[in-house]
């Protein structure tokens, strides 16, 4: 994709902001991402990496030191450049933070107290218990593709695994409240790159995203959600099975550490790391001031393909995706050649999958509606209308002609099910599949 004009984001700002400045590091101020390239070129954060990655046995303590809550990557840079390395910082004697005192920020009194309350084996103890692993950038598992980032995490805490380099991966992105149209294109999406071995990146948020990973999951494929919150913190609550599932599954990764709250403040950094582990970003619907163009952005920095799902004239869910459509961006239409164009441009072999439609069949909801399901002890007539909804809306009059039933035993029929959050009107007087049962 190659934007006309690109999209501003302040969110996207803020995250460069953070990633170029640091109080107590200047060579954090030269830091600066390229377009199409997003690679680091700072070869003094390059030298404090290399000197403290040197170390043997360290691995226990940079978990520690990117367990600290509060700490940004780059007050993190910063006391390691001081310090030498994490184990220095672990080591270090708390008078030794009177320099980072006298700044007097809150980041370093919660270090202080943090250095006093949890020990090298307390920290490790606690990783163990909560089924987590801990990887930073010298581990063989971390992903190759973070390596190359400007603002590279400094360590990844994950449940299950870490997405497979030899595999294709795609960021599945979108609004959170999305459209019925919209929820049946994620699950479409979804069920079709697992037919195909694709691994699903996402953010595990409510609607194109969840709705997305759940589909490739059932489906028989691998999925990978990355957080803004600890990865032993399943948010949002909603998407509890979701989240249940996924270390089996694929996994779920975030740079935060153990019991980190979903701040806002976190998602738009995480962002970065969707793209990052993605091959090329699919957008299925946004809104003209929306979170998953600041992906784009980010994306685009990265030199990654961006594609999107063309949405309705005049709906405020598909401003997003036809402007960047309008800007440049791939036009989602097949699957097949999505696929195989992804694969070509990452030298990745592309293998077709079994029973594939070229084009998207807009009749065809084999694969998103049975991730609706049935609610249990349903009447028979309930049984019925369920069965004759689909994710696509039908009237009352295509109801009644279709389940032979009359009008006083649709109606309530139909109410009944709304009240179990079975089926939505999505329109006055048509009616649907609810399309997001994640919990």
């Amino acid at each position: 994709m190659n934007y006309k004009e690109r999209p501003l984001c302040d969110e996207k700002e803020s995250i460069m902001k953070q990633s170029k400045e640091s109080p107590f590091c200047e060579s954090t101020d030269k830091t600066h991402m390229h377009e199409k390239s997003g690679l680091n070129n700072d070869s003094t954060q390059k030298s404090v990496y290399r000197q403290a990655f040197s170390q043997p046995g360290d691995d226990l303590y940079w978990q520690w030191l990117c367990s600290c809550p509060i700490l940004t990557r780059n007050e993190i840079l910063a006391l390691i450049q001081y310090f030498g390395s994490p184990r220095g910082v672990y080591e270090a004697p708390l008078s030794a933070m009177a320099p980072f005192q006298k700044l007097r920020q809150k980041w370093v009194r919660s270090l202080i107290s943090y250095k006093e309350s949890c020990s090298l084996e307390k920290s490790a103890d606690l990783l163990h218990q909560k089924g987590m692993k801990f990887c930073h950038p010298d581990d063989s598992p971390f992903p190759q593709k973070l390596k190359a980032l400007v603002d590279c995490p400094h360590g990844l805490f994950y449940k299950g695994n870490l997405p497979d380099p030899d595999v294709l991966s795609v960021a599945v992105i979108g609004a959170r409240r999305c459209s019925h149209y919209g929820a049946k294109m994620a699950a479409y999406l979804g069920a079709q790159l697992a037919r195909y071995k694709v691994q699903v990146i996402s953010g595990m948020a409510a609607g194109i995203d969840g709705m997305a990973q759940r589909a490739c999951i059932e489906e028989g494929g691998r999925s990978f959600a990355v957080l803004g919150s600890g990865a032993d913190i399943c948010y949002p609550p909603e998407n509890s099975r979701l989240y249940r599932s996924l270390p089996d599954s694929g996994g779920i990764i975030s740079e935060f550490g153990p019991a980190t709250p979903p701040l806002p403040s976190h998602f738009p950094i995480r962002n970065r790391l969707i793209c990052g582990l993605a091959d090329a970003v699919i957008v299925v619907e946004a809104r003209k001031k929306s979170g998953s163009l600041i992906t784009v952005d980010l994306a685009l920095d990265q030199g990654k393909d961006v594609y999107a799902v063309p949405g309705r004239f005049g709906d405020e869910l598909s401003y997003g995706c036809n402007h960047l459509i309008e800007q440049g961006a791939g036009i989602l239409t097949s699957v097949e050649q999505f696929v195989e164009e992804v694969c070509q441009r990452n030298g990745l072999t592309y293998t077709p999958a079994e029973n594939e439609n070229r084009y998207m069949d807009s009749n065809d909801d084999h694969a998103c509606s049975r991730h609706s399901r049935a609610p249990s002890s349903l009447t028979q007539v309930e049984q019925l209308i369920f069965e004759k909804l689909e994710l696509d809306a039908k009237g009352i009059d295509q109801l009644l002609e279709e389940t032979g039933l009359t009008m006083t035993q649709l109606t309530e029929g139909i109410l009944n099910l709304q009240v179990r959050n079975a089926v939505q009107e999505v329109s006055r007087n048509r009616y649907a599949r609810s399309s997001i049962t994640l919990s």
